[in-house]
């Protein structure tokens, strides 16, 4: 399918739409369209099909430059592929490619499916170019020699290029871009490294590997095989093995775009642990002149590596992100960034300096960018004033899109961002003080170049909350001067600051409201449930989502409007928090209610995350469990136990199953500790669909632990919304909570809080406070 297609992903056809339009169209107008928009995208797939068996009167395969078999692994997917769709979709001669998995619901197995067709449509698309999707082994070997003028192939697991390589070099002599969701079998570095050695030398040009992946130093070397055509590099998540061997890609000198993520939790120091491995890097790169684009996230000192690159007056970079970095350890590196008044896009990420010394050698460099488009500055600038974003404003006129916090900022730097004439999207995730007439004067200002103009206000602080009436005025008339589109978020409590801290949007649905406090609940008011589901429409109709959390639910009635509108929304990414028994242990989700949860919202769910109690509760009325006391957790005597009801409750829908292990430490020999003196370790088990993996901490006896299993769910899902995967996104959460736990307030004569903001600490007093 050419990515030209009048339907791909859901709509790709959209029309851009005037936001003063967008306003007065119905939700159910919406839905209609979306249904619309599915039907025409089966058809197209399935023509496509038919085609390449000749049973159509044009023979659209022979035309094909790109099959995105991703795209139709979505469709089959898609909440409204279903009754109708689906057997039209199926009828006939496709329906000897129906696949449906093993299970109680039988749902459409999209990946044998889209191999299936795939192994019809390529009989007849000798001009493909691009290949992508969830290919096997199998399918790619007979593929190939059917594609001679294959340049890119996506085949989502590595270990489906094993034996390709020849196929390659005898077929596709245009073969130049590979790109991998990831390849972690034992001896994936060997086998990628055959790859890279069977296929033409020197004609690979970029290679991009999303997750984690046992790829290191024998596909390092390798890529030497190809170091004169090799200018585009990306590895997310570098295993520890490959950290240590970065060196090794010396050969790799012509690159122009290099992105580089640390997937060993930043357990690797190179500069101090591995100086020589350190330096030879920074040689490297050093060499690398045709350097334009570079991105390094998560490691420990990049601020080191990247330096530098920005003193080398031969490197002129235009894309420049780093993140995850100590402010206070890189003032050389804030100084160097003027060094590269080229950049056109610099994104900033790491841990505010408190004594606010880092500041202005980094507001310094800043102000000589003048060539940028695209500033985001996310922690860095979280002490930044009135001041400063005036300052900045001044200084770089062809600013397009800005990202920034601060602290107390008020409607004394509207005038200055009024100056930025091409200005497209600013976020101004600073502790706010605005004003209605303060923004509407502001608004007023803006040109033509300003089309368009999204401005989101995300922190501002309760005492300058804008009432419906004046969020509306602001959104119409930022409507009609610019066709542009206003947000705003007061600082918020509970989800709201876990979601906050992690600097992802929250939009809320409030299922039930409760009376309690760290001694226990001891009420609850549930909301109408009609009311849920207009609060659940009112946010994705206009902003969108990119994941839901979902805790309490509080009843049956809430729990089936819950899960319409996840199907009625496209069952977006779920994290579900199965709110049932509290950490104090009272129970809060009546028993009528848990078999409506597990049979509409389990098989909705991305993540189930209950603790033991819950786990044990769900399997109990899933009548998985029997003759046993189906709360207590004394059940469960070993961590072999955790694993087996993970299992069980992944054979409810889930696809992943995160058991928190916090009501039974384990002693030394990983048994349930049966004295607080032989308890040990905490630990927690995520159940994937292919791998299985420990999480374990040193059990302390903290009492601050007031909604942590709520807080947990949310911060995985913002790590999701930032594109993480599911075992990073749990890994991350869990040390986030542990250090909320950490640093609590010791409130309560209870079960007290966590520190919802112990990684924003610099905003609880201005500078100089």
């Amino acid at each position: 399918m050419h990515n030209e297609s009048p339907v791909t992903n859901r709509g790709s056809s959209d029309v851009d739409v005037p936001a003063q339009e967008r306003a007065t169209t119905t939700y159910r107008a919406r839905l209609r369209q979306e249904e619309a928009m599915v039907i025409r995208w089966a058809q197209l797939w399935r023509t496509i099909a038919l085609s390449a068996m000749k049973k159509t009167l044009f023979p659209y395969t022979q035309y094909i430059r790109a099959l995105n078999l991703e795209d139709l692994e979505e469709l089959l997917e898609d909440s409204k592929f279903k009754d109708k769709v689906s057997s039209m979709f199926f009828k006939g001669e496709l329906s000897k490619c129906k696949v449906q998995t093993n299970g109680p619901r039988g749902r459409l197995d999209a990946g044998s499916i889209s191999n299936a067709l795939g192994e019809i449509i390529t009989t007849c698309t000798p001009m493909v170019e691009e290949l992508s999707g969830k290919i096997t082994n199998e399918s790619l070997l007979r593929w190939i020699p059917r594609v001679p003028r294959l340049r890119l192939l996506s085949p989502w697991y590595g270990g489906s290029l094993v034996g390709a390589g020849p196929l390659l070099r005898q077929h596709c002599h245009a073969f130049k871009s590979l790109s991998l969701w990831g390849w972690n079998h034992d001896d994936a570095d060997q086998k990628f490294a055959d790859f890279l050695n069977e296929i033409n030398p020197q004609t690979l040009e970029s290679l991009e590997i999303f997750s984690h992946s046992a790829v290191g130093p024998e596909s390092f070397l390798a890529l030497s095989c190809h170091r004169e055509s090799l200018t585009e590099l990306k590895l997310n998540s570098v295993n520890e093995t490959a950290l240590k061997s970065l060196n090794m890609l010396a050969g790799c000198t012509n690159l122009t775009k290099l992105l580089l993520t640390d997937g060993s939790n930043r357990f690797i120091d190179l500069k101090n642990a591995h100086n020589d491995v350190f330096l030879e890097t920074i040689a490297w790169l050093r060499s690398c002149k045709m350097l334009r684009a570079i991105t390094i996230r998560d490691f420990r000192g990049g601020q080191d590596l990247i330096t530098p690159i920005l003193l080398e007056n031969d490197i002129c970079l235009t894309h420049l992100e780093l993140k995850g970095y100590v402010m206070a350890d890189a003032r050389d590196f804030h100084r160097a960034l003027s060094n590269q008044p080229s950049l056109l896009e610099l994104h900033l990420q790491g841990d505010s300096d408190e004594a606010g010394e880092g500041g202005p050698v980094l507001v310094e460099s800043l102000s000589q960018l003048v060539n940028l488009t695209d500033l985001r500055l996310q922690d860095v600038s979280d002490y930044f004033t009135d001041e400063v974003i005036g300052r900045l404003a001044r200084s770089l006129p062809k600013l397009e899109g800005w990202y920034t916090s601060g602290w107390g900022v008020t409607d004394a730097i509207w005038p200055d961002i009024a100056r930025l004439q091409s200005l497209r999207r600013l976020d101004m995730a600073a502790t706010s003080r605005f004003t209605a007439e303060g923004i509407l004067d502001f608004i007023l200002t803006l040109g033509p170049g300003n089309k368009g103009l999204v401005l989101a206000v995300m922190m501002g602080e309760v005492e300058y909350n804008l009432s419906d009436e004046e969020q509306n005025m602001i959104r119409d008339t930022i409507a009609g001067g610019v066709d542009g589109r206003f947000e705003f978020q007061l600082q918020r409590e509970a989800d709201q600051k876990v979601i906050t801290a992690h600097m992802c949007y929250a939009m809320t649905a409030t299922t039930a409201l409760t009376a309690q406090n760290t001694l226990g609940v001891h009420d609850i008011h549930h909301i109408p449930p009609t009311f849920v589901g207009k609060q659940i429409d009112a946010c994705i109709e206009d902003i969108g989502v990119d994941v839901v959390k979902i805790g309490m639910l509080a009843s049956a009635e809430t729990i089936n409007v819950v899960a319409d509108a996840l199907e009625r929304h496209g069952k977006p990414t779920c994290v579900l928090d199965p709110v049932m028994v509290s950490t104090s242990g009272s129970q809060l989700l009546p028993d009528s209610a848990i078999t409506t949860l597990i049979h509409r919202l389990l098989p909705l769910t991305t993540i189930l995350t209950p603790n033991i109690p819950e786990a044990r509760l769900l399997l109990h009325h899933a009548n998985l469990i029997h003759h046993m006391n189906p709360v207590s957790p004394r059940k469960v005597t070993s961590s072999y136990d955790l694993v087996s009801l993970a299992t069980s409750l992944q054979s409810l829908g889930p696809p992943h199953i995160l058991i928190k292990g916090g009501h039974s430490p384990v002693d030394t020999a990983y048994n349930v500790a049966t004295t607080p003196s032989s308890a040990r370790w905490v630990q927690d088990i995520l159940k994937t669909p292919d791998d299985l993996i420990f999480y374990t901490t040193d059990y302390s006896p903290h009492t601050n632990t007031h909604g942590t299993g709520c807080s947990l769910a949310s911060a995985i899902a913002c790590n999701l919304a930032l594109s993480r995967t599911v075992p990073q996104a749990c890994q991350n959460a869990r040390l986030w909570i542990e250090a909320g736990i950490r640093s609590a307030p010791n409130l309560g004569r209870g079960r007290g809080p966590i520190d919802h903001f112990h990684s924003l600490q610099m905003r609880r007093q201005p500078p100089g406070g």
